[in-house]
């Protein structure tokens, strides 16, 4: 329906002419762009808000991470979620009595309540390390270790689970692989805990020694932008020797813990039939991402905030 003011500018008169807004290559190679008049355009005209689909930034900085590992030489493994605790706990050389292994730590299943453990070769070994040492010099936990409570079913606290099941499939070696995945540790959901996150974990095994281990981990940290990084010495039970990485935080002026690292014991690599040094480390993406992204509470990663999904920048 026309307008008052539609009416009047009729009146007025109007001059109708042909505009176009786009140049095509039709129109430059016929030459008919030279006597047509392009439309004006005005930066300042309000246009509607457009907002893109992209990818949420943890996800980013999970894909970041596997280019890192990918571009330096490594290849990427997986393994599942639900595990048992032979893989989990007692190949990794961790007694059957350790806090870690409590129920207030780790999620046990009812459903399976037992999982399958490998061939009793394998088994035996690790048995023999825990109770007395085995082959390795070392004398072992010294206590009567369960089949039974290696059978249980868990939901991984790590993913070194995976890279320990790859080891002992007998790969040739030298081998660098690393694992990308979730991970899950019965805590309490706070500002900076949560029940489930993710986890990186990579191994090097071969003819290597523990200053091959500081460099890939001072080149990988790097490479994400942390110019100072530091090695502190630490305790792992399936590591030694065994450090803490940290990186320094410019804005911050304060240096803050980004991991865990070490080589594996003898009496981790040994039952699983390998004889050479097997370097190790680990890392939480969530804490990664908290700096990166400038958060302060790490449940704000899972809360779909719309607003903020849309504000916060492509890493």
């Amino acid at each position: 329906r026309l307008t008052e003011k539609g009416r009047k500018t009729i009146k007025q008169g109007i001059k109708i002419e042909d505009e176009i807004s786009q140049l095509t290559p039709e129109i430059i190679k016929n030459g008919t762009w030279k006597n047509m008049k392009f439309r004006r355009y005005s930066i300042n005209t309000p246009a509607p808000e457009l907002l893109p689909a992209k990818l949420h930034p943890l996800r980013e900085i999970v894909e970041e991470i596997r280019w890192i590992f990918l571009k330096m030489g490594f290849n990427e493994i997986s393994g599942p979620m639900a595990e048992s605790a032979f893989w989990n706990f007692d190949a990794l050389f961790v007694p059957q009595d350790h806090p870690a292994r409590e129920m207030q730590d780790t999620f046990y299943l009812s459903n399976p309540e037992k999982t399958e453990i490998p061939s009793d070769d394998i088994v035996e070994a690790v048995m023999n390390a825990h109770e007395g040492g085995w082959k390795t010099g070392s004398r072992g936990w010294r206590y009567k270790w369960s089949r039974e409570k290696a059978m249980a079913s868990v939901l991984r606290t790590h993913t070194t689970s995976t890279t320990i099941r790859y080891l002992a499939e007998g790969h040739e070696l030298p081998v660098k692989v690393f694992s990308l995945g979730r991970v899950f540790r019965n805590e309490r959901i706070s500002f900076k805990h949560l029940p489930e996150f993710h986890q990186c974990e990579g191994i090097v095994a071969g003819d290597v020694g523990f200053s091959h281990l500081l460099g890939i981990l001072k080149k990988f940290y790097s490479t994400m932008g942390f110019s100072q990084v530091r090695f502190r010495p630490a305790y792992f039970p399936y590591t030694e020797p065994s450090l803490e990485v940290d990186v320094f935080l410019e804005d911050k002026g304060k240096w803050m813990e980004l991991g865990g690292a070490g080589i594996f014991r003898p009496e981790v690599t040994e039952p699983l039939g390998i004889h050479k040094p097997v370097l190790a480390w680990g890392l939480g993406l969530e804490r990664l991402a908290m700096l990166r992204l400038g958060l302060k509470d790490i449940r704000q990663l899972y809360m779909s905030d719309l607003n903020w999904l849309r504000r916060v920048k492509v890493i």
